[in-house]
């Protein structure tokens, strides 16, 4: 089939729709042509990928000048602090940019590759102190929860004399990745590793800091220098399980009755890990008679008579007395022996007793004094206070600083909207291609169906157009008498009808034939 051909096809199939279908084929065959386009373009676009994040300004230049010169297309992001390269180029783009020496920011001990002539001692030692500082920066930033840190070294020269001898020191700062947090044990590490890098250098000489000015190392130096044995760390983890319990029930029901983000609480528990036994004895008042001795004695006296033995010499002189009259006596002794009435009592107090509690509630925003005082009272009761113990609650409000959440809610909300849009282009593109399939298949069908009906009415045209040609009348088709089946009829029907078209049409192209074709008819006539 020739192209003019179907170009001749295609412009009576759009002269034999109706305005409103043309219009809904119009908007359609745009629809799906923005939408393979985008589609297109989608699939064609290069995924970026983060090359560097947290970058300062002057690196940053640096990277973006060198990708000017590479031609390579990139994206900032983060207010400039993180770059963004083509997905496919990324570890090479790594590679090339440390090759060549674009970030001069942590600087290790490349530094001394470099040999220059001239240098003196003390810009000898401020490169060795400089590369020294750049090794603990990398090596710090490898930790997960941490996402950059720098590093300071104080480093005195030598003095010949003792006294005068300064010792070294150091200061780390840290900046955390979002939600993360350093536990006692690796900030400890950190204060360890430094001092180990730095000849004679001692923990309690080495201060370690957030991005937000709180000091980390604490309590952790000193005599705090030996390793936790580990009913030690049990104890410290049995500590800070009771704070989080007792914290996350209060943030609860802080957050119940204030709402999400609206208060903030604190625990400190003071815990009594001594293991205490205690022996108790209780004697009572009356105890059991165990046994009882009777004793009972019973005589008669007479009257008074000389002294035993031999008489005396000298006869004592005699008085004048009255002799008594002899009489009887009882004597009765009684003993009782009781059981000792005592009680023993053993107790062993297990370890973990709370000494003292200590809650902090800090609630965002302006409180009534009524209010501070029912989140008073409602903090006591969830935590048992107990002022006999010492326990202390203090409820403050202020205003919060949210810009971390804010940000990454907002970060959060742009990643969604992009899915979301991203699914919508899709969407849309996905119809656009199966509108286009369907217009497709449908100009096929018609194409297929007027070629078929061309083919069904060649033959009679054909034989039409020579006869009338030729001057010699052409006898009017008849029709084949056929057995009465219903499908062959109908079969017929439909060619008389295609045959019939195909005269119509012959009619309108060439009407000066068809009148000479009608003339010889009449003439036959």
């Amino acid at each position: 089939m020739k192209v003019k051909d179907i170009l001749e096809r295609i412009k009576n199939f759009w002269q034999g729709l109706t305005p409103g279908r043309r219009s809904a084929l119009m908007a359609i065959s745009i629809a799906a042509l923005l939408g393979g386009a985008f589609l297109v373009q989608w699939l064609l676009k290069p995924q970026y990928a983060p090359l560097f994040t947290n970058l300062q300004q002057r690196d940053a230049a640096a990277v973006v000048e060198k990708l000017k010169e590479m031609k390579v297309p990139y994206q900032l992001a983060g207010e400039g602090t993180t770059i963004l390269v083509p997905k496919d180029q990324l570890y090479q783009l790594r590679l090339d940019l440390a090759s060549a020496g674009v970030l001069n920011s942590g600087q290790g001990f490349e530094l001394f590759d470099q040999n220059k002539l001239g240098m003196t001692d003390f810009e000898r030692n401020l490169d060795y102190q400089r590369a020294l500082q750049g090794e603990l920066q990398r090596t710090i930033v490898a930790m997960n929860e941490v996402e950059d840190a720098r590093v300071h070294l104080v480093i005195p020269q030598p003095s010949v004399f003792l006294q005068e001898q300064q010792p070294p020191s150091a200061a780390v700062m840290l900046k955390l990745k979002p939600l993360a947090r350093l536990k006692p044990e690796q900030v400890k590490g950190i204060m360890e590793l430094v001092a180990a890098s730095v000849a004679g250098l001692k923990l309690e000489n080495i201060r370690v800091i957030d991005m937000y000015g709180n000091v980390l190392s604490d309590g952790l130096a000193g005599s705090d220098t030996a390793p936790l044995t580990q009913k030690q760390q049990t104890q410290m983890e049995l500590k800070r399980q009771y704070e989080r319990d007792l914290e996350q029930r209060l943030q609860a029901m802080l957050t119940q009755i204030l709402g999400p983000g609206k208060a903030v609480a604190m625990v400190t528990a003071d815990l009594n890990f001594d293991q205490q036994e205690i022996k108790q004895t209780v004697w009572g008042k009356e105890g059991a008679l165990r046994s009882e001795q009777i004793k009972t004695e019973q005589g008669t006296t007479g009257g008074t008579g000389g002294p035993a033995g031999t008489p005396p010499n000298t006869q004592p002189p005699v008085y004048q007395a009255i002799n008594p009259a002899p009489g009887n006596y009882n004597k009765s002794d009684t003993v009782h022996n009781y059981e000792l009435d005592q009680t023993q009592t053993h107790t062993i107090v297990a370890p973990g007793q709370v000494r003292r509690l200590s809650t902090a509630v800090a609630v965002n925003g302006p409180v009534s004094p009524a209010m501070d005082n029912q989140i008073q009272q409602i903090v006591s009761a969830a935590v048992g206070y107990n002022p006999a113990r010492g326990d202390q609650i203090t409820v403050t409000s202020m205003a919060f600083d949210n810009s971390l959440q804010q940000q990454m809610a907002a970060e959060m909300e742009a990643r969604q909207q992009r899915q979301q849009l991203l699914q919508q282009y899709l969407l849309w593109g996905a119809a656009g291609l199966g509108a286009l399939l369907l217009m497709g298949v449908l100009i096929i069908l018609l194409l297929r169906r007027r070629r078929q009906k061309a083919l069904q009415a060649r033959l009679p045209g054909e034989a039409l157009l020579a006869g009338t040609q030729a001057g010699v009348p052409v006898e009017p088709l008849a029709v084949q008498p056929v057995e009465p089946v219903d499908v062959e009829k109908e079969r017929q029907e439909a060619e008389r009808k295609a045959k019939l078209e195909r005269l119509r049409e012959i009619i309108r192209q060439r009407p000066e034939d068809a009148a000479l074709l009608i003339k010889a008819w009449l003439a036959e006539d």
